[in-house]
């Protein structure tokens, strides 16, 4: 019985954290997208996107392992990808494994130390981002604009 009520402890924790860190990122991209208009320009486009934002979930979830000190790691990160073109994403659904593989590649290259500060975190959404058009050839507003993680667990 004792075990369970821990269990249950870390898994409240752990959903708070994930939740937590879900809103702080949302307000960020918040004010990013508002100082972006106030400038007159969409953050991270050099044009203006046409269409209404379209999102892809890419499941299941991505759990990796990676060395840290000589011990092992995991890294559970749950993905959404977005775009302005639903062309984009039926291309990014269909060529799943390839994008899995290298996303799976990706993650389990990171540093720790890294993944645990907020620079760390955007600047791994950049290389996603990057990493998908990449390996699917995309460029411009016919590609993947945004990741975003809706779960992102270090242990």
């Amino acid at each position: 019985m004792k075990k369970i009520i821990i269990a249950v402890v870390v898994v409240l924790v752990l959903g708070g954290a994930g939740a937590g860190a879900f809103f702080y990122f949302q307000s960020q991209n918040t004010e990013a997208t508002t100082e972006g208009a106030a400038a007159g320009e969409a953050p991270g486009q050099a044009t203006e996107p046409e269409g209404e934002p379209t999102y892809l979930s890419l499941n299941p979830a991505f759990v990796v392992n990676y060395e840290h000190n000589g011990s092992v790691r995991y890294l559970q990160i749950e993905l959404q990808v977005m775009s302005y073109s639903e062309e984009v994403l039926e291309k990014v659904a269909a060529n799943m494994p390839a994008v899995r593989n290298t996303l799976i590649l990706l993650f389990s290259s990171q540093n720790y130390a890294a993944l645990t500060t907020l620079e760390g975190k955007e600047t791994l959404r950049g290389e996603v981002v990057a990493a998908i058009n990449k390996q699917l050839r995309l460029s411009g507003s016919d590609s993947v604009q945004e990741a975003f993680f809706t779960n992102f667990v270090v242990q």
